[in-house]
């Protein structure tokens, strides 16, 4: 029902803000030169801590983005140079924080370990404690919750420990906003756990923090999130308070209109929650036109669903389903099952109340999904820990405002150092762009040269394929005359002459010879009748490839299967040379299943469609393993697979052992 932040958002504002504001101040593109520029300057320092603390800030301010390693790197190898521990402890630490950020959640435990082991538990406590707090951010996003408090929490400590009249300025200052961002994750990590009155304590730890920063925009957020913890808690009145309280403070820092309309949507909840529905939807309706007015979908996702609720309890049904339809739309692209829940409930009980019991039931059904999808997650999901990230920018720019005085006269002295530097290192990028550019020519050409070489072999290949196929067809024909005309006239005329001789030896008769040779020349004809068939089938110079394919059924009809032929939709214009080669595809499928697999039935289905032909041919046989049956190098399948593939067409082979064959063979016929 509520504002509710993405989960990478809610894993790094519960993982310690303060690192978000450290690497959040610096905007601009943060490129290869810039970290040669660096390292430039770097190289003409001293090599002390100075030095270091130039590198891994930089890396900080920069998000630790990958090129930043290069900065790390060098600050560890300083820091092993000059065998400094204090160096070498913002070095490793500063190299966790960096796989931290890139993920790396196993390498960035071993860097941060590794830093301790250089620290003893009296010094540097504000590395002790970053450590802690990142180590409490490793914790949290591997759902260890209550490992992640204690390491907070000993991060805190760390910090009220320290006596203040001791520190300077810049310390005091970076003791508070580390301290509002621990107070801040506790009471969100409480939360997580469910121990809603600490987290509630927390928040006014940081809200109290936050004022004293003098950042209301940061306790205008803060108590944001109160008000949705205490809404949560079913305290209506004081959470209605708080939502008010929080959009008076943003509008005093001149929040993000964003985070003010953020502010109405809670607002309207509340009041929503309350049942005093004009002031709901008074509020619902401002933040929803901001949100529409600022193209920011997630906002309009949550404010529909809501405003549909309300639709609802007015029995405005159909503005109500136009709501949270639309709602529907948007959250199927940004994938929250929290909102997907709220805007099926939503139009389950619109249609149910229409009497549309179809799509009532259709919505519950979703509905029950989406609840499912996060039974086990909080209820109540923010959007406060995205406008901490934003609102908290220049948070790095006020704590690093101290250093950068104390830098400012050797960046003078050597401006002008950096400026040659900057020149010589876009020259040399120049030149190192048109090398690039001429090798990728040179590269792209020779590709093109190869693609076409390729091309040429593999259309070779085809023609070559397609003569010797025909050469065979046609070897086919001419053995089939000569089986029918020359070998086949010869017995018909050996028959003749034999029964010539039989009628004028009647001797013969007693011995029955003549039976016997009557029926190997009849069995010898019908040999070289079949024969010849297989090799020129009569029926497709006839009827063509149908009634060729119908003829092929009702002989293995006759053979004792069951055969079941579909043809349809076959296209009249079909290449003689396809028709052959078709019904050879077909026959070499055939004798495979005779010859392996033990079926009595056998299905196929031969259908034009569009521009292609589509071949079915499934049997009720034993099956096989495809790749252990083409790995042993069987002809058939082989032949099959070649046949296909010179028609240019597809094939798809569904077996397994005991379950049969289905074999799907799409042909294209242009």
């Amino acid at each position: 029902m509520f504002a509710f932040p993405t989960k990478k958002a809610f894993l790094i504002s519960s993982c310690f803000l303060w690192c978000v504001l450290v690497c959040n101040a610096q905007k601009r593109p943060f490129d290869k030169q810039k970290i040669d520029s660096i390292l430039r300057v770097s190289e003409t320092m001293e090599k002390d801590m100075k030095t270091v603390q130039l590198l891994v800030s930089s890396a900080g301010k920069n998000r630790y983005i990958k090129p930043t390693r290069t900065l790390i790197q060098r600050a560890i190898a300083i820091s092993e140079a000059a065998d400094d521990n204090e160096m070498r402890a913002n070095s490793y630490y500063s190299m966790g924080n960096y796989h931290y950020f890139n993920a790396k959640l196993d390498s960035a435990s071993y860097m941060l370990d590794k830093a301790l082991t250089y620290i003893s538990d009296n010094e540097l406590p504000f590395i002790r404690s970053g450590i802690l707090a990142t180590k409490g951010g490793i914790s949290s996003q591997n759902d260890a919750v209550s490992q992640s408090i204690v390491y907070t929490m000993q991060a805190r400590e760390i910090l009220d420990k320290l006596d203040t009249i001791e520190l300077n300025e810049a310390q005091k200052k970076k003791r508070r906003g580390q301290s509002f961002v621990l107070a801040n994750s506790l009471a969100n990590l409480y939360n997580k756990v469910e121990d809603f009155e600490t987290s509630l304590v927390y928040y006014d730890i940081a809200n109290e923090a936050a004022l004293k920063m003098g950042d209301l925009n940061a306790a205008g957020v803060i108590i944001s999130n109160k008000g949705n913890l205490l809404l949560k808690m079913d305290r209506k009145k004081a959470a209605l308070n708080a939502f008010n309280e929080g959009k008076e403070l943003k509008v005093k820092a001149g929040a993000p209109t964003t985070s003010i309309a953020i502010s109405n949507l809670n607002i309207g909840a509340a009041h929503l929650e309350l049942n005093q529905e004009e002031e709901a939807l008074s509020y619902l309706n401002s933040a929803l036109s901001i949100f529409e007015e600022r193209n920011y979908t997630s906002g309009i996702a949550e404010v529909l669903p809501q405003r549909g609720a309300l639709y609802n309890k007015q029995a405005k049904y159909d503005l109500a389903i136009a709501d949270c339809e639309k709602a529907k739309q948007l959250i199927d692209a940004i994938k929250v099952p929290e909102l997907m829940s709220a805007a099926c409930e939503c139009l389950y009980e619109a249609y149910k109340s229409k009497g549309d019991f179809k799509s009532a039931l259709d919505n519950y059904e979703r509905f029950t999904i989406a609840r499912d999808s996060v039974i086990n997650e909080k209820n109540i999901k923010r959007l406060t820990q995205i406008e901490m990230q934003y609102d908290f920018n220049k948070k790095q720019e006020e704590q690093e405002l101290v250093l950068q005085n104390e830098k400012r006269l050797k960046r003078n002295i050597l401006a002008g150092l950096i400026t040659l530097a900057v020149f010589s290192i876009v020259i040399i990028l120049f030149l190192r762009k048109r090398m690039q550019y001429k090798n990728k020519l040179a590269l792209q050409t020779e590709t093109l040269q190869q693609q076409k070489i390729t091309e040429l072999q593999q259309k070779n290949k085809l023609i070559a394929m397609n003569s010797m196929i025909e050469g065979q067809e046609a070897e086919r024909l001419r053995i089939a005359k000569d089986l029918h005309d020359s070998l086949g006239g010869l017995l018909s005329t050996v028959k003749a002459h034999f029964t010539t001789i039989q009628n004028e030896i009647e001797q013969l008769d007693a011995l029955d010879l003549t039976g016997k040779t009557n029926a190997l020349i009849d069995e010898a004809c019908i040999e070289v009748r079949r024969i010849s068939h297989n090799m020129m089938p009569h029926a497709l110079s006839l009827s063509g490839l149908k009634g060729a394919i119908e003829d092929l059924g009702t002989h293995l009809q006759e053979q004792g299967y069951s055969v079941n032929v579909e043809i349809d939709n076959l296209p009249e214009a079909l290449e003689p040379t396809k028709e052959v080669m078709i019904y050879r595809l077909i026959q070499e499928i055939i004798s495979n299943i005779r010859k392996h697999a033990q079926a009595s039935s056998i299905l196929i289905q031969l259908i034009g469609h569009k521009n292609e032909v589509n071949l079915l041919v499934e049997d009720n046989g034993r099956g096989f393993t495809y790749e252990t049956a083409l790995a042993k190098g069987g002809l058939g399948l082989k032949s099959i697979n070649s046949r296909v593939a010179y028609l240019d067409g597809t094939i798809d082979w569904d077996t397994q052992p005991n379950n049969g064959t289905s074999l799907t063979i799409n042909i294209p016929i242009v």
